[in-house]
């Protein structure tokens, strides 16, 4: 009889523990995998370098890496340049253009960017400021004093900037004597400096010269202006002429349109009279001004990158699942504190980056706790676009992204002995309690076969 009820004990503790085995539940449980490890890459003008990848990852978060290059080498040899805006004056400016701006609104503030932009690239630039028109005083009229020297060369950018201003508050001509302008800047180089740039900016053709010829759009004046942009092309001087908003209307005394009168004066943009011509609407005042003509001037010398920003767009399903936060603040400039929920995106500026020198930033994507179950086993790319852009002119875009994926995985779990409440429990006590029905069975036949013998 012991040793029955010895079984029947061995045999009940071995039922106990295989249903702590058996007891399980299906449990889910998220996987996060990257499946588009590719690198975002974007050279910006001649020696900037950023690049976006992935650095790291686990089950549950992702961390990317931001960096920008510059990979210039620092030039021995520095050349120093002088440049002269020379800027028109006449009535013809206040011409309305738009609901809200006049063509001298647009002209004088793109002069004032390019201007911003000049310095920023190269603090030792030089620059000065002319405007020209005609003189009230008529006996002046047709000399080199229809031109006006506003500023002086000089290396501080608010100098300039209020010298351009200024400009509004001068006397604004009725005629236009471009040939002053050109000879007033011409005969205020220092002479000392490896490169000299005249920056014509006009809205007219000119019908005054400075040998006394005034009010005329004839051969004479025409051609006194051409022949002073050849001169200063033979001189050596890098000139850069921008006509803009001239009408196709014929002018009557000479019976030749003002397209057909500008063309005699300046040529045409494929094959100008002198340097480089643009020939344009008012409506690309600002982008031919700020963007071409800085890119036609060198920026010998100096290899260094200023204010470049970087804008990060994300997905709204990246905001919308994951959490963002920065493992390190940037070794260089400053970044946004969070996305910006306007833009879904971040913006890192870095003021200036010198030959060799190198900016970077991580961040961190973690899945959310309340995740949209949607986006699982889609792929999703981290970033919807990188958009940099410099003083130097640079606006370049990628939309080239890693990609990550969340799946769900279905696993059996094993819960503990003692279990808690709820349906797992009664699966439990069901379990335990055939254990103990089907010992106790054992128990009456063998006690019944033992009444037998």
């Amino acid at each position: 009889m012991k040793k029955t009820m010895k079984f029947i004990v061995i045999f009940l503790a071995f039922m106990l523990v295989f249903t702590n085995f058996v007891y399980a539940e299906l449990s889910s449980k998220t996987h996060f995998e990257v499946v588009d490890k590719s690198i975002c890459n974007i050279p910006f003008g001649e020696n900037g370098k950023f690049t976006k990848q992935i650095v790291s990852y686990d089950q549950s978060s992702v961390t990317l890496q931001l960096d920008v290059e510059n990979t210039a080498e620092e030039k021995i040899e520095k050349t120093t340049s002088e440049i002269f805006l020379v800027i028109d004056n006449s009535l013809s400016l206040n011409e309305e253009v738009s609901d809200t701006e006049k063509r001298k609104d647009l002209i004088y503030n793109s002069a004032k960017q390019l201007a911003t932009k000049l310095h920023a690239s190269d603090p030792e630039f030089k620059i000065g400021v002319i405007c020209f028109s005609s003189n009230a005083d008529v006996k002046k009229e047709g000399t080199i004093e229809d031109a006006t020297l506003m500023q002086t060369l000089t290396t501080e950018n608010s100098d300039v900037l209020k010298a351009i201003e200024d400009i509004n508050d001068t006397d604004f001509g009725s005629r236009t004597n471009i040939e002053a302008g050109l000879e007033l800047a011409n005969t205020n180089f220092s002479g000392t400096a490896d490169k000299e740039y005249i920056i014509l900016i006009s809205d007219g053709v000119p019908n005054d010269d400075i040998h006394g010829n005034t009010l005329q759009y004839s051969e004479t004046v025409l051609g006194n202006t051409k022949k002073k942009l050849v001169e200063l092309d033979n001189k050596g001087v890098k000139l850069i002429s921008v006509l803009a908003g001239v009408s196709n209307t014929v002018e009557p005394t000479v019976g030749k349109t003002f397209v057909e009168l500008a063309e005699e004066v300046f040529g045409t943009e494929d094959a100008p009279t002198a340097g480089k011509y643009y020939f344009i609407s008012d409506a690309n005042i600002k982008n031919i001004v700020e963007n071409n003509v800085f890119n036609d001037v060198e920026i010998s010398g100096s290899t260094k990158l200023t204010n470049i920003v970087i804008k990060d767009y994300f997905p709204k399903k990246i905001i919308d699942n994951f959490n963002f936060a920065y493992v390190a603040s940037p070794n260089l400039g400053d970044v946004s504190a969070e996305i910006d929920k306007t833009t879904n995106s971040i913006t890192w500026t870095i003021p200036s980056l010198d030959a060799g020198e190198s900016a970077s930033l991580q961040y961190k994507l973690t899945l959310k706790d309340n995740f949209n179950k949607d986006i699982l086993g889609e792929i999703l790319p981290t970033n919807e676009k990188v958009n940099i852009t410099d003083d130097q002119g640079d606006d370049e875009t990628s939309t080239v992204s890693p990609k990550v994926r969340v799946t769900e995985d279905n696993t059996i779990v094993p819960q503990p002995v003692i279990p808690q409440t709820g349906t797992s429990d009664i699966l439990f006590i069901g379990i335990a309690a055939l254990s103990i029905l089907s010992g106790f069975g054992i128990y009456k036949y063998i006690k019944y076969k033992n009444s037998m013998s």
